[in-house]
């Protein structure tokens, strides 16, 4: 490993940033700097001569991201320009620290031939979600940290027909949504005191085409829903979720923190009339992202969802496997 010395504490991390695949950079104290390049972990090659100098890198970095520690703060999440998530945690908190860990975000600049280049899909699957979304179907896009969710559900902000309008909720640098003629953006601050719930109802004020959530994980999920299934038909929501079932269950769980006395089968009403299309995609084992399961949810028996698998990654056979037709094409 190499110990660097310099007068510019980002100099250190420059080979990295610039590392198209490098995907986060995790530096657990001066001697011991990690990098997940192509899904898999390794030793970056760097180290810093003492903690001070790492303490200098976690300050420059705070303060590009416009933040810095207050007094008796260890623990402080920022977000630079780019969208690169920051995490930076200080002694006595992080033990033979600082620590910092940089997740650096690729949404930008994706399209839909580059994840059938990289394997994460194929035509079949794309096909499949243009014709959902050409349907007008609520779309929930469901996948954990890191396997890729908010790059499908972006592409599918980003096509979504141009003479539509889209309202998107939710951080901007989480879902950019760049490339639609007629995007609007509704992006929570913490000094304006407006909840998620706020930017939802306001959203449905400015007369949208579509609805776009990124990542709810608490009660405005049940707004969201109800928006959804009362005339902004073709929403698209995102959540963290391994499956359709555990999105589902999630969706159950945030719904009932709303807390305003629908039962647990009222509350399936609900989400069974706003779900159409569930999507998961999962980082592997060797690292790499793929949409491994798309489910169309027919609704209510007997208070149990109707699921009807539309497609599944077979992960031994290395293959998507498609399941009938959708009703929407029926």
């Amino acid at each position: 490993m190499t110990t660097q010395t310099t007068s510019d504490p980002l100099a250190p991390l420059e080979p990295l940033l610039s590392d198209p695949r490098v995907t986060e950079i995790m530096i657990d104290g001066p001697q011991r700097v990690l990098v997940e390049r192509q899904g898999r972990l390794e030793d970056a090659g760097v180290q810093f001569e003492s903690a001070e100098a790492l303490r200098a890198l976690v300050d420059a970095v705070l303060a590009l991201a416009g933040e810095t520690f207050k007094p008796g703060q260890t623990v402080c999440d920022a977000r630079l320009e780019d969208g690169t998530r920051v995490l930076a945690v200080l002694p006595p908190t992080a033990v033979g620290g600082p620590y910092l860990v940089l997740r650096k975000f690729y949404t930008r600049g994706m399209t839909w031939q580059r994840l059938l280049e990289y394997g994460s899909l194929n035509q079949a699957v794309h096909d499949l979600l243009l014709s959902a979304l050409r349907a007008r179907r609520n779309i929930v896009v469901a996948g954990g940290t890191g396997s890729g969710k908010t790059t499908i559900l972006n592409l599918l902000a980003e096509s979504v027909p141009p003479d539509e309008r889209v309202i998107v909720v939710g951080e901007r640098a989480d879902l950019p949504v760049d490339h639609h003629p007629r995007r609007l953006h509704l992006e929570p601050h913490r000094r304006a005191g407006l909840s998620y719930t706020d930017l939802l109802l306001t959203a449905a004020k400015m007369r949208p085409d579509r609805i776009v959530c990124a990542e709810f994980s608490g009660p405005e999920a049940l707004h969201a829903l109800q928006l959804a299934s009362t005339g902004y038909d073709g929403s698209l929501m995102s959540l963290h979720a391994n499956n359709a079932e555990d999105a589902l269950a999630r969706l159950e769980a945030m719904c009932l923190m709303a807390n305003i006395g629908l039962g647990l089968g009222e509350i399936r009403g609900v989400i069974a009339s706003a779900v159409h299309v569930l999507t998961c995609q999962r980082r592997l084992a060797d690292g790499a992202r793929k949409l491994t399961e798309i489910v169309e949810l027919r609704g209510l028996e007997n208070d149990r969802y109707t699921l009807q698998p539309l497609m599944r990654y077979d992960e031994a056979g290395g293959q998507f496997e498609m399941f009938g037709r959708p009703s929407w094409e029926k």
